[in-house]
């Protein structure tokens, strides 16, 4: 026997095309899910930023007693502070000292500012129907007075379910998995 030739055996043409067959379809069939894995996963992780801002604002307003507002960033053009914008552009936390409804740095703190949320992601009222926009303060008694759902979509042809977040009157918040209808999601 031939020592050269022994335990050098390579993968033949015909095992090389049928290898790269299998991993082509697997690539195929996983890619869809793996799509819809992260977009899942991003969604529930800005509903979760948005609880978090509202948490943070509660616990100030009860910590500091005085009234702390969660603001959308104002819109381009706008003055800054008049809490004009859409949640989905971010959004900061701040003391509303003489509680007036804006951001006003000579009066009022600043505590924390958030980034927008990714592009192609939307944040809608339950209905689908309108853009969130508009203050959201708390009480030093931590509630809000103030029922309210947000709810955060994925790009449009995405099949992923929406996650909502829910404040409601005694100013808890929570989040919750597919409620709600995003714009242009078909029933």
């Amino acid at each position: 026997m031939d020592r050269t030739s022994q335990g050098k055996r390579g993968f033949t043409l015909i095992e090389l095309a049928m290898t790269l067959a299998v991993l082509a379809l697997t690539v195929t069939l996983v890619t869809p899910s793996m799509q819809q894995l992260l977009h899942g996963n991003r969604l529930r992780t800005e509903a979760s930023r948005l609880l978090d801002a509202l948490s943070l604002a509660r616990s100030e307003a009860v910590m500091r007693s005085t009234r702390v507002a969660l603001c959308p960033l104002a819109a381009r053009g706008a003055q800054a502070g008049d809490c004009s914008g859409r949640f989905a552009d971010g959004w900061i936390v701040f003391s509303d000292v003489d509680r007036d409804g804006r951001f006003d740095s000579r009066s009022d703190e600043l505590i924390r500012a958030f980034d927008p949320i990714p592009k192609g992601y939307s944040l809608t009222n339950l209905a689908g129907s309108a853009a969130v926009e508009g203050l959201i303060a708390y009480l030093p008694d931590g509630t809000s007075r103030r029922n309210l759902s947000l709810l955060l979509c994925p790009p449009p042809g995405q099949p992923v379910p929406p996650w909502s977040v829910v404040l409601n009157n005694a100013g808890r918040a929570r989040i919750s998995r597919g409620e709600g209808q995003c714009p242009g999601q078909q029933d």
